[in-house]
Protein backbone atom coordinates (compact mmCIF):
# COMPACT_ATOMS: atom_id res chain seq x y z
CA UNK A 1 0.00 0.00 0.00
CA UNK A 2 1.24 3.47 -0.86
CA UNK A 3 2.12 5.77 2.05
CA UNK A 4 2.37 3.07 4.70
CA UNK A 5 5.47 1.81 6.45
CA UNK A 6 6.32 -1.13 8.63
CA UNK A 7 5.05 -0.48 12.15
CA UNK A 8 7.88 0.28 14.57
CA UNK A 9 10.73 0.42 12.04
CA UNK A 10 13.69 2.37 13.49
CA UNK A 11 16.78 3.98 11.96
CA UNK A 12 19.86 1.85 12.56
CA UNK A 13 21.89 4.97 13.46
CA UNK A 14 19.67 7.29 15.52
CA UNK A 15 16.86 4.85 16.36
CA UNK A 16 14.13 7.29 15.38
CA UNK A 17 10.97 5.99 13.76
CA UNK A 18 11.22 5.60 9.99
CA UNK A 19 8.30 7.03 8.07
CA UNK A 20 8.88 6.44 4.37
CA UNK A 21 8.81 3.08 2.65
CA UNK A 22 12.25 3.79 1.17
CA UNK A 23 13.75 4.52 4.61
CA UNK A 24 12.17 1.38 6.04
CA UNK A 25 13.59 -0.68 3.19
CA UNK A 26 17.07 0.81 3.68
CA UNK A 27 16.87 0.68 7.48
CA UNK A 28 18.12 4.25 7.78
CA UNK A 29 16.60 7.73 7.62
CA UNK A 30 17.61 10.29 4.99
CA UNK A 31 19.65 12.50 7.34
CA UNK A 32 21.56 9.57 8.84
CA UNK A 33 22.15 8.19 5.34
CA UNK A 34 23.59 11.55 4.26
CA UNK A 35 25.90 11.66 7.28
CA UNK A 36 26.98 8.07 6.64
CA UNK A 37 27.77 8.95 3.01
CA UNK A 38 29.65 12.10 4.04
CA UNK A 39 31.85 10.11 6.41
CA UNK A 40 32.40 7.09 4.17
CA UNK A 41 36.10 6.25 4.23
CA UNK A 42 36.97 8.62 7.10
CA UNK A 43 38.33 7.38 10.40
CA UNK A 44 36.87 8.53 13.75
CA UNK A 45 39.40 11.36 14.12
CA UNK A 46 38.62 12.71 10.65
CA UNK A 47 34.88 12.47 11.32
CA UNK A 48 35.34 14.51 14.51
CA UNK A 49 37.31 17.17 12.60
CA UNK A 50 34.61 17.38 9.93
CA UNK A 51 31.84 17.74 12.54
CA UNK A 52 33.83 20.40 14.39
CA UNK A 53 34.41 22.38 11.18
CA UNK A 54 30.68 22.44 10.44
CA UNK A 55 29.80 23.36 14.03
CA UNK A 56 32.41 26.16 14.06
CA UNK A 57 31.19 27.64 10.78
CA UNK A 58 34.48 26.81 9.03
CA UNK A 59 32.66 25.54 5.93
CA UNK A 60 31.80 28.55 3.77
CA UNK A 61 29.63 28.02 0.66
CA UNK A 62 30.76 29.59 -2.60
CA UNK A 63 28.70 30.67 -5.60
CA UNK A 64 29.53 27.33 -7.24
CA UNK A 65 27.12 24.53 -6.44
CA UNK A 66 28.69 21.79 -4.31
CA UNK A 67 31.87 23.80 -3.68
CA UNK A 68 32.89 25.44 -0.42
CA UNK A 69 35.88 26.98 1.27
CA UNK A 70 37.03 25.23 4.43
CA UNK A 71 39.14 27.10 6.95
CA UNK A 72 42.09 25.04 8.19
CA UNK A 73 42.30 23.91 11.81
CA UNK A 74 44.90 26.55 12.60
CA UNK A 75 42.84 29.27 10.91
CA UNK A 76 45.80 30.23 8.73
CA UNK A 77 44.66 28.88 5.37
CA UNK A 78 41.50 28.20 3.40
CA UNK A 79 41.02 25.18 1.14
CA UNK A 80 38.69 24.95 -1.84
CA UNK A 81 36.70 21.73 -1.51
CA UNK A 82 33.92 20.08 -3.50
CA UNK A 83 31.37 17.48 -2.51
CA UNK A 84 32.86 15.10 -5.11
CA UNK A 85 36.09 14.81 -3.09
CA UNK A 86 38.31 17.42 -4.73
CA UNK A 87 40.34 19.37 -2.15
CA UNK A 88 43.14 21.91 -2.46
CA UNK A 89 44.81 21.01 0.85
CA UNK A 90 48.23 19.30 0.66
CA UNK A 91 46.72 15.86 1.44
CA UNK A 92 43.86 16.35 -1.02
CA UNK A 93 46.22 17.32 -3.84
CA UNK A 94 48.25 14.12 -3.28
CA UNK A 95 45.27 11.74 -3.17
CA UNK A 96 45.42 8.64 -5.33
CA UNK A 97 42.02 8.99 -7.01
CA UNK A 98 38.97 11.25 -7.01
CA UNK A 99 37.07 8.76 -4.86
CA UNK A 100 39.82 8.16 -2.28
CA UNK A 101 39.43 10.46 0.71
CA UNK A 102 42.81 11.32 2.15
CA UNK A 103 41.61 14.35 4.10
CA UNK A 104 38.53 15.21 6.13
CA UNK A 105 37.57 18.39 4.22
CA UNK A 106 35.22 16.74 1.66
CA UNK A 107 33.39 15.04 4.53
CA UNK A 108 32.82 18.42 6.18
CA UNK A 109 31.50 19.92 2.93
CA UNK A 110 29.18 16.96 2.33
CA UNK A 111 27.94 17.19 5.90
CA UNK A 112 27.33 20.94 5.60
CA UNK A 113 25.39 20.59 2.33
Amino acid sequence: MTGTTEQGAKCRKCHRALRSATSVALGIGPRCAAIEAAFDGLDDRQQDKAREAVEDGAVIPTSREGVAMVVSEDGESVHLVSVDGQCSCPHGVRRISATAKTCWHPGAVRLAF
